[in-house]
């Protein structure tokens, strides 16, 4: 009897040293959160072309949908064509300033010997008087000339400034990410009309993604920004991941408009948000997880 009695004891006296250790700090159920961001149509027209599929990772820049942009592809060469035809335009023009101002030159210098002829009366008067008529002329189709090729100026400077409208409307036609990050949804198929603001898919930013926990009062006061959490998830039982507490909520959450008894003040709950700061790729949005706060 005495023997057993010992082995009792014994077991009373070891026993604190094999329980597992108290946890200590702060835990919490958690749920990952993230910016969505909603790409939009920006023109009317019908989808040509999707390069997106829901699950599937898409980069800064990539081509998403392609909207017909037949149209606006015609008028684009109809300007380049009527450009082109004021400039060979210009060209002619040009090469008949350059004829006409050296008929001018001459017709000056025949006008000048025609009048020292004249005061000899080695010439008659008409003969004066159609040296005039043609100097006039062609300083007349000169001015004429120039004219146009000033008007042409403004004619190319126009057709430049519709084609840069045009340009600026045909990349509008194209729809790029904005960003780096996972297809949720999307809202488009190949041959459906969209119209400005029509949604086109639904992209998550990866890099924004956070873990959402709340909190009781007592809790918050003890904890500040900048402190170190654990995070785990059923996927890594084995394995912890580091965040950083970064936002704290302003106000309760579920806060009636009256005043509160003291029992209920305690029920209050603020919301805590948490940088995951490794091993971003392992969370998806939704999932539930569980953090841990040292004191």
């Amino acid at each position: 009897m005495r023997k057993y009695q010992i082995i009792i004891l014994l077991g009373i006296i070891f026993m604190p040293f094999c329980s597992p250790p108290n946890q200590t700090g702060i835990s919490a159920a958690g749920v990952v959160e993230g910016d969505i961001i909603t790409i939009k149509a920006l023109v009317t027209g019908k989808v040509t072309a999707i390069y997106l599929a829901e699950g599937t990772e898409v980069k800064q820049g990539d081509v998403l949908v392609e909207v017909d942009r037949e149209k606006l592809l015609n008028q684009r060469e109809g300007l380049d064509i009527s450009q082109k035809e004021i400039k060979i335009r210009r060209n002619t023009l040009s090469r008949k300033i350059d004829w006409l101002e050296t008929n001018l030159s001459y017709w000056k210098e025949q006008v000048q010997r025609f009048e020292r002829l004249r005061q000899k009366e080695s010439i008659s008067g008409d003969e004066l008087e159609k040296a005039r008529l043609k100097l006039k002329e062609v300083e007349t189709s000169l001015y004429e000339a120039k004219q146009t090729l000033s008007a042409t100026s403004v004619q190319l400077e126009n057709i430049k400034n519709q084609q840069q409208r045009l340009d600026l409307l045909l990349e509008d036609y194209t729809i790029n990410s904005p960003l780096t990050g996972l297809v949720l949804e999307k809202f488009l198929h190949r041959g459906e009309s969209v119209f400005p603001g029509s949604p086109v898919a639904d992209i998550l930013d990866r890099e924004s993604l956070f873990i959402e926990t709340f909190l009781e009062e007592p809790e918050m006061s003890r904890l500040q920004i900048g402190q170190k959490v654990e995070i785990s998830n059923d996927g890594f039982k084995d394995r912890v991941f580091s965040g950083e507490i970064y936002s704290f909520g302003q106000k309760a959450e579920f806060s009636p408009r009256y005043i509160l008894s003291e029992k209920e003040r305690r029920s209050l709950l603020y919301q805590v948000k948490i940088r995951i700061e490794e091993g971003r790729q392992f969370f998806k949005i939704g999932m539930p997880v569980t953090i841990h706060i040292e004191e």
